[in-house]
């Protein structure tokens, strides 16, 4: 939904196809780096768009390891 806001028609579709073996979770909390005066400097907004410049770029110079 964050990236929609800057991107309106980006789609995203999430398919089941199997069940992961790998059942570990990897929820985290920030609470004790948080406790000792962290926090993050980037917003989610700024980030995401941070983001999709990166990837204009990459597209606009056919730069790519994929």
């Amino acid at each position: 939904r964050e990236i929609q806001k800057q991107i309106p028609d980006f789609n995203y579709f999430e398919a089941e196809f199997s069940k992961d073996p790998d059942q570990r979770d990897y929820l985290v909390s920030n609470e004790k780096i948080e406790s000792l005066g962290w926090s993050p400097r980037v917003s989610l907004k700024d980030g995401i768009a941070e983001l999709i410049k990166g990837f204009q770029m990459i597209k606009k110079h056919g730069f790519s390891n994929v």
